[in-house]
């Protein structure tokens, strides 16, 4: 099963994307002026500058595969977070009741969906998160708490100086 942890970011394809279709807009500009030209003889400097146009191009759309590239791959599974370590699918669901009922509510959501078993996973993992949700909860409460002290202390600090 193919699992990643998170997405790749896009900044080089950001930074890059621009460029390349200026680059392009250049090129494409620099063949219709040529096009438009009357046509003559096709002298060889003209044969010479097609080809380079073409390996110019060839170039371009290598780079361009070489930056996107990486985008498309999956990162690797952290070490704490390999898939289920099990054979078959019955094995896997087994494994993920068991993991479920002591509270490994992560990897038993991974072995449901190595199971095949994808909304049982899926309660799996919203378990895993309600810890987390209750501890991120707690944390903005506090810093509400704290964030209205001290507008109280500021409220008090300009009331004091008139």
């Amino acid at each position: 099963m193919f699992s990643h942890s998170a997405y790749r970011p896009l900044w080089p394809l950001i930074f890059f994307l621009p460029w390349f279709f200026l680059g392009s807009a250049y090129l494409g500009g620099w063949v219709l002026q040529r096009r438009s030209r009357p046509v003559g003889h096709v002298s060889l400097r003209s044969r010479h500058r097609t080809t380079l146009f073409a390996g110019i191009l060839v170039i371009i759309a290598l780079c361009f595969l070489l930056v996107i590239a990486p985008l498309a791959l999956a990162d690797t599974v952290p070490e704490g977070q390999e898939a289920c370590p099990v054979t078959t699918r019955e094995q896997a669901r087994s494994v993920a009741d068991t993991l479920f009922e002591q509270g490994n509510y992560q990897s038993a959501g991974m072995c449901y969906q190595a199971a095949g078993e994808y909304g049982l996973a899926n309660q799996a993992f919203l378990k895993a998160l309600e810890p987390q949700s209750e501890l991120t909860a707690h944390q903005l409460s506090e810093q509400s708490d704290q964030a209205t002290r001290l507008l109280h202390k500021v409220q008090l600090a300009f009331r004091a100086g008139h």
